[in-house]
C-alpha cells in the first residue's frame, strides 16, 4: 500500500483506485496558492511507498527516494535521483508507477543525479497556474 501527503500535511492512502484523482489534486496543489502572498514553507507533495517516495516541489524539483536502502536493504535503483520541470503527465505516470510497484517503469524516465538537473530558473508549478 502507499500513501500520498499533501502540501498542507494530510496524508492518507493511494492505490489503483484512487491514483489518477489523487494525482490530479496533487499537481494542483502545487499550482495553488491558499493565501495571498505565496507560501513557501509548504511547498511540496510526495506518494511514498515501503521501498521508496517521489516528492514534488512547487519549484520544479521531483526527487526519488529509495527508502529501501535507507533500511539496508539491497536495490537495483540508486538512494536518489532527480528530475526537474517534468509534464504532468510524467509525473503522474511516476507517481502511478510507484503505486504499482513497477520498478521497469520508474527506471525508464530520465532521471540525474542531482549535479547534472538542469539550472534553476523559475517556480515551475507556480509558473503554470
Amino acid at each position: 500500500m502507499a500513501n500520498y501527503i499533501t502540501r498542507y500535511g494530510y496524508t492518507s492512502e493511494v492505490d489503483g483506485n484512487n491514483i489518477e484523482k489523487v494525482t490530479i489534486d496533487l499537481i494542483k496543489e502545487l499550482r495553488t496558492e491558499e493565501h495571498e502572498k505565496p507560501d513557501d514553507e509548504h511547498t511540496q507533495v510526495a506518494i511514498g511507498n515501503e521501498h521508496w517516495a517521489i516528492t514534488a516541489q512547487v519549484s520544479g524539483l521531483i526527487t526519488f527516494d529509495n527508502i529501501a536502502l535507507f533500511e539496508g536493504n539491497e536495490s537495483e535503483i540508486p538512494e536518489n535521483m532527480y528530475l526537474r520541470n517534468i509534464s504532468d503527465t510524467e509525473l503522474a505516470n511516476l507517481w502511478l508507477a510507484l503505486v504499482e510497484n513497477n520498478v521497469e517503469k520508474l527506471k525508464s524516465s530520465n532521471w540525474v543525479q542531482y549535479e547534472e538537473l538542469p539550472e534553476y530558473t523559475i517556480d515551475y508549478y507556480r509558473e503554470k497556474a
